[in-house]
């Protein structure tokens, strides 16, 4: 959601305090009457017979009557707002049935879209009067609430009262007859006109209708479509009414936060005829199930856009601004990437490179330069080449986000072998040239470009676990802007990492104050191993998040075949050598071949949290939360990112912390990114991020509080402090008036 709506919806509910007062103010009848007036509505129960027989159906309603300006809701309110709702107290025996809604018409208010009424409407209601029913007067009493908004929303209520003689034959009100016709003629029929038909299907995550009328029916001028469930359709989003052969198409678009998964085509379709033609619009409910609607297959409506059918040039004019900026904070976040703990094995390892060539003169300066030329390009290509893959597989239905090759077992496993083959030869127990160890070796001396190249491919690598600050923000919008504008963000992200190796390479006077080169750096490179196996470790342990702790066997016995050939490689006779290493090798692939991979376990990610005030994450349970009037704090988190632990260990985890959170009334729940989740995956683009940590702060009703990547508790506090009083929010909204999907 944008910072526009945020600000709309904002102001629009600051306005419902004052418009109690004037809602209260504005009641000229509080007892039980046929008619009630406030400052903004006039409103009379109405019936269309006046007088009524035993066994009879008859009619009545609610007549709302607004001012200019000011509209209530149909049964689905749209963007915002509740529906009005009538509670009747009938004689025994008569029941009365569901309200005869009307058509709505789309009513725009900012970047919000409601679904409504102006001017005026009539709630109508059949009520059924038992056949022996014998007293002379049939009373009927009528408690209605109703929502009236313009530039701000009143809720306002009403009881109603009316007496209706009872005779053996029933007679019309003709005072009524015309406001129950019109009524009639704008509901919509239960089915389509005769002759039309109507199919829907999910055409590149947007829904596609297409209607095809009878042959005698006139030219359309527009059509609309109101869907009868919440939270499903972005009701802002232009439907895109078009001619086709042989009839007119819509495309729909999902909601920002979907309630649920979108099946079936369900509501009404409002069709308006060529002016041209004098006929007047008319309305028909619909049931069409939406062919290719597997779960994940319509995609939820950006919210940095308000549309989903804005043109490559209408995206290019929108973000020329935006895109400095967005370039800028990925150009920070790469500068501040450096200072992860992901990054700090390997860019210590070049460091020492740089320190090596420091007393080699001219000569040295060129080669540093040089290095740092390649080690730059290698870090930019493989920003460049994750981000093309990322656009590709999201292109083809894929719901990912950035560090999902860390969602795979197999990759995080091969990555801890490959740390720990590093950590060996750092240490000397490995002796072959390796293509992050920035030391003497024939291979190296051979291809020292690619040997650059390669290390800056690797610290991307290591990188994608890590989230640095401004760098969340910028990748969430850089995968909301086309495809070359956010191949342009990596670009910016990938020139930010690598800078600072590039200057201490351009600028060798920055390094004057290290010791000279000599013995003490084969020790620092020995150290340096620790670092590396200190990754192994954390590899290890989210691999066994991700799989259970049988994973450990699979990849202790990975490192044992690392281990052993690092022993072989030392063996001076090289029959032994490499027999040895090509027997181990084939012994360790039939292991991996022959034996089940460990399965992920649904529950894991339950287990974890059974014992923690954490509650596990979805869409259905945020949902029920926020419906409980209960503010919502969620952290997105993955056990493969690393600055989410060292959050959730130095901050959340804190009985302070928590203690805060619950004198807040905050309900806390945790979104496992560990695996691949589509669903979590959606949720960040929700919020305009597309990779975790993220922590958002949902009150009860607006929108969510996006708190920083890097947390502190005073962030917190800060954002804690900014929730509404939501007792008294609850006082003056009965029913959630936004957001109830």
């Amino acid at each position: 959601m944008t910072s526009r709506q945020f600000m709309w919806r904002i102001g629009r509910w600051l306005g419902v305090g004052l418009g109690l007062f004037v809602a209260a103010a504005g009641v000229a009848a509080t007892n039980e009457n046929q008619v009630v007036t406030t400052a903004h509505v006039s409103a009379k129960l109405v019936s269309e017979s006046s007088v009524v027989a035993p066994g009879a159906k008859i009619w009545l309603g609610l007549h709302i009557r607004l001012l200019p300006d000011w509209h209530v809701y149909w049964r689905n309110p749209g963007d915002s707002g509740y529906p009005p709702a009538l509670t009747w107290t009938l004689p025994a025996g008569a029941r009365a049935g569901e309200i005869a809604w009307p058509a709505p018409q789309r009513i725009p208010f900012g970047p919000l879209t409601n679904f409504g009424y102006e001017k005026d409407v009539l709630l109508a209601v059949p009520i059924e009067i038992p056949a022996d029913y014998a007293a002379q007067s049939f009373p009927v009493r009528l408690q209605a609430e109703w929502l009236v908004c313009a530039a701000v929303c009143i809720p306002e209520s009403g009881s109603f009262a009316l007496a209706l003689p009872v005779a053996a034959q029933a007679q019309a009100d003709v005072g009524q007859t015309a406001l129950f016709t019109a009524a009639r003629r704008a509901t919509p029929t239960p089915v389509p006109p005769p002759g039309w038909s109507l199919s829907a299907r999910v055409d590149q995550g947007l829904v596609s209708v297409s209607l095809v009328p009878a042959a005698s029916a006139p030219p359309l001028a527009a059509l609309s479509f109101f869907p009868f469930a919440e939270g499903l359709m972005h009701a802002a989003a232009d439907q895109g009414f078009r001619q086709q052969p042989g009839g007119y198409a819509l495309t729909l678009t999902g909601a920002e936060v979907p309630s649920g998964e979108w099946t079936a085509l369900s509501g009404i379709m409002v069709a308006t005829p060529d002016p041209a033609r004098g006929a007047p619009p008319f309305a028909f409910t619909l049931e069409a199930p939406i062919a290719g609607a597997a779960p994940g297959a319509i995609r939820p409506a950006s919210p940095a856009a308000p549309g989903a059918q804005a043109t490559l040039a209408g995206h290019q004019g929108a973000s020329a601004l935006s895109l400095m900026a967005v370039a800028g904070l990925a150009f920070l976040g790469g500068m501040l990437l450096n200072l992860m703990p992901c990054v700090f094995p390997i860019l210590s390892i070049k460091l020492l490179g740089l320190m090596r060539h420091a007393g080699e003169g001219a000569e040295g300066r060129r080669t540093s330069r040089k290095h740092a030329l390649f080690y730059t390009l290698g870090v930019v290509c493989s920003f460049l080449g994750m981000a093309g893959l990322l656009l590709a597989l999201q292109a083809g239905g894929a719901s990912l986000g950035w560090g999902f090759q860390l969602q795979s077992p197999a990759f995080v496993g091969a990555m801890a072998l490959l740390f720990f083959a590093l950590g060996l030869s750092l240490s000397g127990a490995l002796p072959i040239a390796t293509l992050a160890q920035d030391v003497p070796g024939t291979w190296r001396l051979r291809h020292p470009d690619v040997d650059a190249f390669a290390a800056g491919v690797l610290a991307v690598l290591v990188a994608s676990p890590c989230t640095a600050p401004f760098m969340g923000v910028a990748l969430g919008a850089a995968f909301t802007l086309p495809a070359a504008l956010t191949l342009v963000v990596f670009f910016a992200l990938g020139l930010g990492m690598a800078l600072p190796y590039a200057l201490l390479a351009i600028m060798p006077s920055a390094l004057s104050g290290l010791p000279r080169p000599g013995a003490w750096m084969q020790r620092l490179k020995e150290f340096l191993a620790f670092p590396l196996y200190a990754t192994v470790v954390w590899l290890a342990w989210v691999l066994a998040e991700q799989v259970g702790a049988s994973a450990i066997l699979y990849l202790g016995g990975g490192l044992l075949v690392v281990a052993g050939v690092a022993w072989l490689l030392r063996l001076d006779q090289p029959f032994w050598r490499w027999g040895g290493v090509l027997a181990l090798m084939c012994v360790g692939l039939t292991l991996l071949v022959s034996i089940p991979a460990p399965k992920p376990s649904a529950s894991l990610s339950a287990q974890r949290e059974s014992r923690t005030p954490w509650a596990p994450w979805s869409a259905s349970a945020l949902v029920a939360a926020r419906a409980q009037h209960k503010a919502v704090f969620v952290d997105f988190t993955a056990a493969w990112c690393v600055t989410c632990q060292v959050n959730k260990r130095l901050v959340l985890s804190r009985d302070a912390v928590v203690a805060d959170f619950a004198r807040h009334g905050v309900h806390l729940m945790r979104a496992d990114w560990t695996l691949h989740d589509p669903e979590i995956t959606r949720e960040l683009s929700t919020l305009g991020r597309s990779g975790v940590p993220v922590y958002a702060l949902y009150p009860a009703h607006g929108e969510p509080v996006l708190l920083p990547e890097v947390l502190t508790h005073d962030s917190i506090l800060a954002a804690l402090a900014r929730l509404p009083d939501s007792a008294r929010q609850a006082s003056v909204i009965p029913v959630p008036p936004d957001e109830r999907s």
